[in-house]
């Protein structure tokens, strides 16, 4: 083989490698619920009041914000509806 088909093969079976590995999911920011002491918020599977620890490392769940003005979160053993105001992005931990 010449140099330039060995290139031009070499090229080609780069090109099918990358095209057959899958990218990384793309992941969400992590957020806290702000302030300190506890908070009441809505638990959506439950229906209740839920009692949660402000300053609790929470995931928002990727959708829109309801008419109250509430975003559905995962914490650590509960989905919770809490406000949009009562969340701070602290990014990727």
């Amino acid at each position: 083989m010449h140099d330039e088909e060995l290139k031009l093969l070499l090229k080609d079976a780069a090109s099918e490698l990358a095209s057959m590995v899958e990218p990384e999911p793309v992941s969400e920011p992590y957020y806290i619920i702000s302030g300190s002491g506890t908070a009441f918020f809505i638990d959506p599977e439950s229906r209740q009041l839920a009692m949660t620890s402000r300053g609790t490392e929470v995931v928002p769940i990727p959708g829109e914000v309801d008419s109250c003005g509430r975003i559905l979160v995962r914490s650590p053993f509960r989905f919770l509806l809490v406000p949009e105001d009562e969340l701070v992005e602290i990014g990727w931990n």
